[in-house]
């Protein structure tokens, strides 16, 4: 899996590219969440449109995201998430924890 970040006007992207998020490349997620932590972005953007598959590390790391972002008044969002990641999400009881659009576009908007 990829990492990729794009910095925009109101927030910064996440871009997951590969379709598995495992360990060592949740390493790398991990790292770009600390960066737009650290430049104090208000909002982070996760898009999962090529992530089909999610590991406990992988989850994790997306409520580290959530959390620690929320305590500095900063909003965490998901976008395109597949329907296996959402029932993933639904089995674990935290689907309803983030906010979710079907576009990186709408996740900025809003």
């Amino acid at each position: 899996m990829e990492v990729k970040t794009n910095e925009t006007d109101t927030g910064v992207v996440i871009k997951l590219e590969g379709e598995m998020m495992l360990g060592y490349s949740a390493n790398d997620f991990h790292e770009a969440i600390e960066n737009a932590i650290e430049k104090n972005k208000k909002k982070i953007v996760v898009d999962l449109s090529d992530v089909r598959f999610i590991s406990s590390w992988g989850i994790g790391i997306l409520m580290y995201g959530y959390t620690t972002t929320n305590n500095y008044g900063g909003k965490f969002r998901l976008a395109a998430v597949s329907e296996k990641i959402n029932e993933v999400l639904k089995k674990i009881k935290i689907d309803n924890v983030f906010e979710k659009f079907d576009t990186v576009e709408e996740a900025l908007k809003n």
